[in-house]
């Protein structure tokens, strides 16, 4: 796998590539720099939610393109759990990094199935769920799980229809930090705010929560 990372790395301006997978991370990386663990991480997060939408809508997502400041960022859906990232340089020609992780998502997912990693991807994804991401919220309490939809609701006035994806990721979250009560709602709500761009939204969101703090 690393091989095929490294046909993409080698294209001027790609700072290194990765298969990411939402829960278990990076499974497999080629940077040629230190780039911040969080920062794949938010990006790949970001693009799995992106697929996820696009699924919800009947949208078959080939691949997308991200420009930050100082850095370009080409995703891939692998339809194994995974995605493929290449992180690039702000100058980079992201049409042919797209067009060569194009060439090798085929080989790329072929290896996958070859030495049983979708497999396990997706076995590390349930030992998760089920020691350390906590209760689904249908395995809350009638009030706790009417508290979490009203914040899921305002979320949803901040943010669009993705909220219900991003709030699922925050609960999984909160859940591993402490118990699961609402004595700290206010904790879950302080921690979806990261998820709010707009100050005047961001106000308005804990404004309308305030009572749950």
């Amino acid at each position: 796998m690393r091989r095929l990372l490294q046909e993409i790395s080698v294209i001027p301006g790609v700072t290194g590539s990765c298969i990411f997978d939402k829960t278990a991370g990076a499974l497999c990386s080629d940077f040629k720099s230190d780039l911040p663990v969080d920062l794949t991480e938010s990006v790949g997060i970001h693009f799995v939610r992106l697929v996820q939408m696009g699924s919800m809508n009947n949208l078959n997502i080939k691949s997308a393109h991200f420009r930050f400041d100082r850095y370009r960022v080409v995703g891939l859906p692998l339809d194994t759990g995974a995605i493929l990232l290449a992180i690039c340089e702000s100058d980079a020609n992201c049409s042919l990094v797209a067009t060569t992780a194009a060439m090798l998502a085929e080989d790329m997912r072929d290896e996958m199935s070859a030495t049983g990693a979708e497999p396990a991807v997706q076995q590390k994804k349930k030992t998760s769920d089920d020691q350390s991401a906590g209760p689904g919220k249908q395995d809350f309490p009638a009030s706790l799980k009417s508290q979490l939809e009203e914040i899921e609701g305002v979320l949803a006035e901040a943010i669009g229809p993705v909220a219900a994806m991003v709030m699922a990721d925050y609960i999984n979250k909160w859940s591993r930090q402490g118990p699961v009560d609402s004595s700290r709602l206010g904790e879950l709500v302080t921690m979806l705010v990261e998820e709010v761009d707009d100050p005047g939204l961001v106000r308005e969101f804990q404004s309308n929560l305030k009572h749950l703090h």
